[in-house]
């Protein structure tokens, strides 16, 4: 038997015919384990802000929009603030997922062009190539060469979370691990890094289009 817990509650997994007494008692014996758990979630669904997505949604900047796919014989995208919409026209709807991939590539870019010479001068960091990358568990990371590279969905979160990884990365060019040294260097820059570690860890997940 085992006890599994997660944003969705407690689950206690044990073979079909498990006498429901021994079931009873392993749940009391662990009683305390999961209170704790329970707890534990219930902070972070305080500062959960999108659990999973629906297939019509997308996350853009932070904002959660309504996706629609439109066929058309010309390919271009429309951002709608008033409806939160983001209509793709597209001229083949096999391609769909390709085509939102690629929207986050190209916005992603735009937004690594403009901040990353940015905070690069204001820090006096200088960096190496820039690469943007499909990555399923990480934002960012930096080359010991002092090359970064970024996750393509990069341009999901919110533009303080950006920043944030933007700086994370850049820092560790002057100290590559994670010392007591870098978190000073990134405290001074970021006082709130610590908060943003959180939200990256408990909302990261749902940005992601799968």
């Amino acid at each position: 038997m085992c006890i599994k817990a997660d944003l969705y509650g407690i689950s206690i997994v044990s073979p079909i015919k498990q006498d429901i007494d021994e079931v009873r008692n392993f749940v009391n014996n662990n009683n305390s384990w999961i209170l704790e758990k329970i707890k534990f979630y219930e902070k972070i669904n305080n500062k959960l802000e999108y659990g999973p997505l629906q297939d019509d949604e997308i996350i853009y900047l932070g904002k959660k929009y309504n996706l629609k796919f439109v066929k058309d014989t010309i390919q271009y995208t429309v951002i709608s603030e008033n409806q939160m919409k983001i209509t793709f026209h597209v001229k083949d709807r096999r391609t769909c997922k390709r085509n939102l991939v690629y929207w986050y590539k190209q916005q992603t870019k735009k937004l690594l062009d403009e901040r990353i010479p940015f905070f690069g001068k204001k820090l006096s960091i200088s960096y190496g190539k820039v690469r943007i990358r499909n990555q399923k568990f990480r934002w960012g990371s930096c080359s010991k060469a002092g090359n970064l590279n970024f996750n393509l969905f990069l341009s999901a979160l919110p533009i303080n979370m950006i920043d944030y990884i933007i700086i994370h990365e850049l820092f560790h060019i002057i100290e590559f691990n994670h010392s007591d040294h870098f978190w000073k260097l990134l405290e001074r820059v970021v006082p709130t890094y610590n908060d943003c570690r959180t939200w990256l860890r408990i909302n990261g997940r749902y940005v992601l289009f799968k």
